[in-house]
C-alpha cells in the first residue's frame, strides 16, 4: 500500500519542480527598502579563507546596508568567534544573572561595528552564531555610559530580506491567549520551589515541583481586558483549560501568547548533525496543562503528554499569525548552527507561518515580565506598531527595573 501511494504522489508532483526556483534576494532590495538614518545589518560567522585552504579560525563580520549604500560595507571583527562565543559570551551572561555592570561585552560585540554607523538611528540586525544568544540592546557604551536601547533603535530580523518599513499590523483583529496552566490537575495548587520567581522550571515532569504561575494569569486576564477594549476577538485558556490539543486546533489567529515554563536542555548536543537538530527540536517546548499528571504515571497513556516541543510547534497552522509571544523563560534558546540560526521554539514558530516571534534568552522574573508584556500591549493595540511597541515596552520596564536583566530578556525578531 505504501509502495502504491509512493508511486501515485510522485506522478501527481512531477509538475512539483516549478513551484521550487528559488530567486536569491539581492541586497539592492533590502537598500532600497531602507529610509535615511537606518541600516541592515547581517552577522556572519566564518572561517577565514586564506588563498587556496580554509583556516581552523573562525571569526564574525558584519555586512552593513544602508540607503546610499553603493555596495555592502563589511567590518570584520577583531576577536576571534571561539573568543567571542565561550569567554565574552559567558562574561555577558555572568554580568546579566548576578546584576553586574558589564564594562567589556559592548566593546567586543558592538563597538566595530558602530564605528560604521554615523548617523543611524535604526537598524535591522539580522544575528548569527553566538549573536543569536545576546539582546544587543542591552549592551552599554562605556563612553556615553548608555545602552544600546537608548542609543538607536534596534529590530531582530529573520534576515535582511525581512526589512520592511510599513506600518503593517491593521487588519490584525484575533488573539489566542494562554496562561497559569494547571500543570497538575485535579488539586488546588502546586508546590513552589525555591527558583518560583522566574519562568524556568526544574526539569523534571513527574513530580508536581514545578512551580505555579499566579502572574501569568494577572498578565493573560489584564491583555485579554485591553483587546476587549479595542474590539479584538479574543479567546483565552487559563489553568485547567490551557491544554497542548487546544493549541494544534488553532487555525492562524492574529496574535497567539503562550505564557507558561519554557524549557531548554543540550541532551544529545554530541549526536550526529541530523540527530542533534531533532534532538534540539524535542529537547526545547512549552509547559501545559496535565504536564506532570501524564509523567507521573507508572505507564504513559497515549494521550497529549502536556508539553508543546519545538519539534511539535512548526507543524502548527499559523500561516497568517502576525505575531507569536512566547512570554517564557529561554524560548530563544536551542542549537546553535552558523550561518543556519538556532533550532528551537524560535525556529518553530516561523517554520509554522509566524510574521514575528518574541521570545526570551534567560530564565525572566516572573513580575517584571507581567509589567513588560502589559506595557507592551498597551501601545501595541493603539498603534498596531508591534516593533516599536517593543521597544517602548523596553524602555518603560526600565524606568522601573533598571539593569537589563529585567527589560532584556526579551527579543523580537522577523517581519
Amino acid at each position: 500500500e505504501v509502495t502504491h501511494l509512493e508511486n501515485e504522489l510522485t506522478n501527481k508532483a512531477k509538475d512539483f519542480k516549478k513551484y521550487l526556483k528559488l530567486a536569491a534576494p539581492d541586497w539592492k532590495t533590502v537598500r532600497d527598502q531602507l529610509k535615511e538614518g537606518e541600516a541592515a545589518i547581517e552577522m556572519i560567522r566564518f572561517q577565514w579563507r586564506d588563498q587556496v585552504y580554509y583556516s581552523d579560525t573562525a571569526y564574525y563580520a558584519a555586512y552593513i546596508i544602508t540607503k546610499n549604500s553603493q555596495y555592502p560595507e563589511v567590518v570584520y571583527l577583531p576577536d576571534a568567534a571561539t573568543d567571542l562565543d565561550n569567554k565574552y559570551y559567558k562574561l555577558y551572561k555572568n554580568n546579566i544573572k548576578l546584576k553586574l555592570d558589564d564594562k567589556e561585552s559592548y566593546n567586543h560585540f558592538w563597538k566595530p561595528i558602530n564605528q560604521q554607523l554615523k548617523g543611524i538611528k535604526k537598524v535591522y540586525f539580522s544575528a548569527d552564531g553566538i549573536y543569536h544568544l545576546i539582546n544587543v540592546a542591552t549592551l552599554k557604551n562605556q563612553e556615553t555610559g548608555q545602552f544600546l536601547l537608548d542609543e538607536m533603535e534596534i529590530h531582530y530580523t529573520t534576515s535582511g530580506t525581512d526589512v520592511n518599513n510599513a506600518v503593517a499590523d491593521k487588519d490584525i483583529r484575533t488573539a489566542v491567549l494562554f496562561g497559569r496552566p494547571s500543570y497538575k490537575t485535579g488539586m488546588a495548587g502546586t508546590v513552589p520551589v525555591a527558583d518560583a520567581e522566574t519562568r524556568s522550571l526544574v526539569r523534571n515532569f513527574k513530580d508536581s515541583n514545578i512551580p505555579d504561575l499566579p502572574g501569568t494569569e494577572e498578565e493573560i486576564l489584564t491583555i485579554k481586558k485591553e483587546m476587549d477594549l479595542s474590539k479584538f476577538g479574543v479567546t483565552h485558556y487559563l489553568r485547567e483549560q490551557a491544554t497542548e490539543d487546544k493549541v494544534y486546533k488553532l487555525h492562524s489567529p492574529g496574535i497567539l501568547h503562550i505564557a507558561t515554563h519554557g524549557y531548554w536542555s543540550p541532551a544529545g548536543d554530541n549526536a550526529t548533525d541530523g540527530y542533534r537538530t531533532f534532538n534540539a527540536m524535542v529537547n526545547s517546548g512549552l509547559l501545559l496543562s496535565g504536564v506532570v499528571n501524564y509523567y507521573s504515571l507508572p505507564v504513559y497513556p497515549d494521550t497529549y503528554d502536556g508539553i508543546l516541543t519545538a519539534y511539535e510547534a512548526q507543524n502548527l497552522d499559523l500561516e497568517n499569525t502576525s505575531l507569536v509571544i512566547l512570554s517564557a523563560c529561554e524560548t530563544s534558546l536551542g542549537y546553535l548552527d552558523a550561518g543556519e540560526g538556532v533550532y528551537g521554539l524560535q525556529r518553530a514558530f516561523r517554520a509554522a507561518g509566524a510574521g514575528s516571534i518574541m521570545t526570551s534568552l534567560w530564565k525572566v522574573d516572573d513580575a517584571a515580565t507581567k509589567d513588560f508584556m502589559i506595557a507592551f500591549y498597551q501601545h501595541y493595540l493603539k498603534t498596531k506598531d508591534k516593533n516599536a511597541a517593543f521597544v517602548v515596552a523596553q524602555k518603560t520596564i526600565k524606568e522601573k527595573y533598571k539593569h537589563p536583566y529585567f527589560w532584556g530578556a526579551f527579543v523580537m525578531s522577523g517581519k
